[in-house]
């Protein structure tokens, strides 16, 4: 993976919130966005700019926001980093859900590849299943905020 275009924390969570939008098919717009990070347009405006440069969205002028093929891979990485974070966070240690998502959403920007498969490993071993995100929407409600 050290190929991967090199973006800003703040980056991948509008990565993520946006990938999040958009599974269930609906079009993505900059107020939805806007809305769920509880950020201005404008500062949605500037990273959906930034992600374009970067190649992992494409839109139109005020059209809907697409991920790209590597954007959707991109935020799927830090959507699953979070997920698993967070159930290990929850159901390992015991930590409040709120807490265990704003730590998650902090985390999952720093943890290295090697230690993010060492800790699904882990969760699948000990838990018995996916560990709470198998790439699935909302599997463990996740609600990263800026």
């Amino acid at each position: 993976m050290n190929s991967r275009v090199s973006i800003s924390t703040s980056s991948e969570n509008y990565l993520e919130a946006i990938y999040r939008l958009s599974k269930d098919g609906a079009p993505v717009r900059s107020v939805d966005v806007s809305t769920m990070l509880g950020v201005s347009k404008a500062s949605v405006n500037k990273a959906v700019s930034v992600l374009r440069e970067a190649g992992m969205v494409d839109q139109e002028l005020y059209g809907s926001i697409l991920l790209t093929p590597s954007g959707k891979e991109r935020a799927k990485e830090v959507f699953h980093r979070h997920c698993m974070l967070k159930t290990f966070l929850t159901e390992i240690l015991g930590v409040r859900t709120e807490i265990a998502e704003e730590d998650a959403c902090r985390m999952e920007h720093v943890i290295s590849d090697e230690t993010m498969v060492r800790l699904t490993g882990y969760l699948q071993k000990l838990l018995g299943h996916h560990s709470g995100c198998n790439q699935e929407f909302n599997s463990c409600g996740c609600q990263c905020q800026e």
